[in-house]
């Protein structure tokens, strides 16, 4: 009888422990995982945004539509690339330099001036544009940040990668320019989600 009461606690014991485990392994209430078992392996922590309740979407800057291009003298080339809820991105490519315009819902262009963060220097822009707004549907972007690579010394140097961040309402322009360097992305999308006064850089 001993021994089957030995056998009975020990039936008992696994199950609280295998309840335990699954316990532990939920998601926490707030998104982010709670501690997990220690024969699990951990969760992944979502990445968080530096303002709460901001959503994002992506949206390629190439494959874009070719709206004008000239072959004479010096090649030129204009592409026109689409964001969501009817934004897009006109960019110019003329001798290995870029410009960028930011094209409104209702058709009207606003040129963003980076000559002087680029200083004439060859540039281009990053395969990816991140569009950042309130969250919930229909996603309403306010906001953007796009990679802008300059040359800033002679070739083979390696080219800066500032990210640059950009408020769209109530007209687009340049609100931060952030360096490389730890914590750029988080630096950058917290410019956006929190918009200044336009910057002359």
């Amino acid at each position: 009888m001993t021994r089957a009461l030995v056998l009975s606690a020990l039936v008992l014991l696994a199950a609280a422990c295998s309840q335990a485990e699954e316990t532990d392994s939920r998601p926490a209430a707030d998104g982010t995982a709670a501690p997990a078992a220690q024969s699990a392996a951990p969760a992944p922590e979502p990445t968080p945004s530096p303002v709460t309740g901001r959503a994002y979407r992506y949206t390629p800057l190439t494959g874009c539509k070719l709206v004008r291009e000239e072959r004479e003298e010096m090649p030129y080339a204009e592409v026109l690339c689409a964001g969501p809820a009817g934004w897009a991105l006109r960019i110019a490519d003329s001798d290995a330099r870029q410009t960028l315009a930011v094209v409104a819902p209702g058709g009207k262009e606003t040129r963003i001036d980076l000559s002087r963060v680029s200083g004439g220097a060859f540039n281009s822009f990053g395969s990816t544009a991140e569009w950042r707004g309130p969250a919930g549907e229909p996603f309403a972007p306010d906001s953007l940040v796009v990679r802008f690579r300059v040359a800033e010394e002679p070739h083979p140097a390696p080219e800066v990668a500032y990210l640059l961040a950009l408020r769209l309402a109530p007209a687009p322009c340049l609100v931060a320019k952030v360096a490389p360097g730890p914590g750029q992305n988080d630096s950058a999308r917290a410019a956006a989600d929190q918009p200044a006064a336009c910057i002359a850089v």
